[in-house]
């Protein structure tokens, strides 16, 4: 299991801070990277350090389960892995939403949307362009709001403006003529340096974490 943490400021024995100060019987490793006016830490559990815990808990896995929701309790993520990229439009006054997820896109209208979130609710981030999407899906599944990287607000924090995902499109020679181009141009966005009509970017991984250290 591998958690992270941006920290402003680093404590010198990162084994008394929770939840490991909670949790004696782990043993976890750490890793520092300076990132921007923040630290990223990263500490790593082994799987065979909760076997001890069985007994306390059912099975391992309830162990890593507990210790886990402990860790986001205080301020800690698992370092994501898996991500879905999502966007939403109208088309002739209804709404169609579409995911790309493991190379495959899937579309939804309003009636089945709760299969989309779904997927969303399985994977660690979830990809779009502009934050605005993310109102359709709000209602049914507030907890996306913990999820979302949002390319555009990337972009602004660098440009102090956005580009529109058009613009974007003739740059990369891409035609957006469904949802589905538009699911893999913001996909190919993960991929730095992002050109825009501004010069080209370094976007921070979408596996790093979504808050500030402020």
């Amino acid at each position: 299991m591998k958690l992270q943490k941006l920290m402003k400021e680093v404590p010198q024995d990162l084994l008394a801070v929770e939840p490991f100060a909670s949790w004696q019987e782990l043993s976890p490793s750490f890793d520092k990277r300076p990132l921007g006016d923040c630290t990223l830490v990263l500490a790593t559990v082994k799987e065979e350090d909760f076997e001890p815990l069985v007994g306390v808990f059912q099975s391992r896995e309830e162990a890593m389960g507990a210790f886990l929701s402990f860790a986001v309790e205080h301020g800690w993520e698992e370092v994501p892995q898996t991500y879905c990229v999502y966007h939403a439009q109208e088309v002739e006054g209804r709404l169609v939403a579409g995911l790309l997820h493991q190379g495959q896109v899937s579309t939804y209208e309003q009636t089945t949307l709760e299969q989309m979130v779904q997927v969303m609710a399985r994977v660690h981030r979830v990809v779009v362009y502009s934050y605005e999407v993310v109102t359709y899906v709000k209602d049914l599944y507030p907890e996306v709001d913990h999820k979302v990287y949002a390319v555009a607000r990337k972009l602004a924090k660098v440009l102090k403006r956005a580009p529109e995902l058009e613009e974007l499109a003739k740059i990369y020679g891409v035609l957006l003529e469904s949802l589905e181009d538009r699911l893999k141009l913001i996909e190919k966005l993960l991929e730095n340096p992002v050109r825009t009509p501004f010069g080209e970017v370094e976007l921070p991984p979408y596996s790093y974490p979504l808050k500030s250290c402020d």
